[in-house]
């Protein structure tokens, strides 16, 4: 068993009459943070600098929505020097890329995106080329080089491989009481994107109608030279927006959880699933009884060897990947982990907390 201590590495408070509605470390020093001006900033820890890098609070742009909402929910995503900003559960965003363009909108259609997290992430090819993965629509990603801004799905089909002998297995071949034209569109909600740790595939934690989680496995190279969708299904259960992440370039941890109503009580448990060319498959689960996984992320740690549990509820939790428990503390307030960093955020006003996870043999 290791020991954890959590270390509170850094306590910055900015110099400004804003406060902070969001933050993500870009580099071990150095923090992007929207403040409630619109202005994403960021700032160099050691250095106690702050740049302002653009702000979302044009006057010049009006939307019929209202646009970009400064005080809903929203997460900043960085790739070296490219910040991405995007409100979770609506509609628009942000690129800043410097020294290609300094601001560049995105916009996804307005389908139950309150059901569903804005589909982003970033990723690198294999020739060091920035690549955005983004919403257009509730069924709908595009591939952008951000380097070039050229859509590299431009012309992909919104229909999945098989479209036409599913329809057969439903309705049959000459069966005519379904009176739409087939093969139908790509029936699925992206959410959340998680990229496998090799930038070769890419998870989205989205959903059906049921309403049910589908989290489904995409190949980047066939989601970009396959003109039909294929994926391998991981996970179906009740639509809860489940916690999820990869472990390694071919196993994805899913956090599971049912009510007992004899016992009155939730079943919490993290399942494991393998993910080959053909299929996903599941090998094995860990029980993490009473850290209400329905309101937590779980982080793979690469570092530790382990699952790192954020609760909105139940602090910080940290386990093995044999279930053993190896930290937990209830009282620490933690709004976000990064995983490649081994570093927690926590942030209240114009005050910014980073911790370290430290592990001892």
């Amino acid at each position: 068993m290791k020991k954890i201590e959590i270390q509170k590495r850094n306590e910055i408070t900015l110099k400004t009459d804003d406060i902070i509605k969001t933050a993500t470390l870009s580099a071990p020093n150095e923090l992007v943070m929207l403040m409630s001006s619109g202005d994403v900033v960021r700032h160099k820890i050691k250095e106690e600098e702050t740049e302002t890098l653009f702000t979302i609070a044009s006057k010049h742009v009006v939307y019929s929505d209202g646009g970009f909402d400064i005080n809903a929910p929203s997460t900043l995503y960085t790739l070296d020097d490219i910040v991405v900003v995007v409100n979770d559960y609506k509609c628009h965003g942000y690129i800043h890329y410097p020294g290609k363009y300094h601001l560049m909108h995105i916009f996804r259609k307005d389908y139950h995106a309150r059901a569903s997290k804005f589909p982003i992430a970033l990723y690198k090819n294999e020739s060091g080329i920035p690549h955005m993965i983004y919403a257009v629509g509730w069924n709908h990603l595009q591939i952008m080089n951000l380097d070039t801004r050229m859509l590299l799905t431009a012309t992909k089909s919104l229909i999945e491989v098989d479209a036409e002998e599913k329809h057969w297995d439903v309705y049959g071949a000459e069966n005519f009481s379904d009176m739409n034209p087939w093969p139908r569109t790509y029936d699925y909600f992206y959410g959340r994107l998680e990229m496998s740790p090799d930038k070769q595939h890419f998870l989205s934690a989205g959903w059906i109608w049921g309403s049910f989680d589908l989290y489904n496995v995409y190949n980047v190279h066939n989601f970009i030279n396959n003109n039909r969708i294929s994926y391998k299904d991981v996970y179906a259960g009740e639509h809860c927006d489940r916690p999820v992440c990869w472990v390694s370039n071919n196993t994805v941890a899913v956090g599971h959880f049912d009510y007992d109503e004899n016992k009155k009580k939730w079943h919490d448990e993290i399942h494991f699933y393998k993910i080959d060319d053909k299929e996903s498959e599941f090998v094995r689960k860990i029980k993490v009884e009473g850290f209400e996984l329905s309101k937590s992320e779980i982080y793979f740690c690469k570092a530790l060897n382990a699952i790192v549990l954020v609760g909105d509820e139940k602090g910080l939790a940290i386990f093995s990947l044999n279930g053993e428990i190896w930290f937990h503390d209830k009282e620490i307030e933690i709004d976000t982990y990064n995983p490649d960093l081994n570093l927690c955020l926590q942030w209240e006003d114009k005050t910014v907390k980073v911790y370290q996870i430290e592990a001892f043999t």
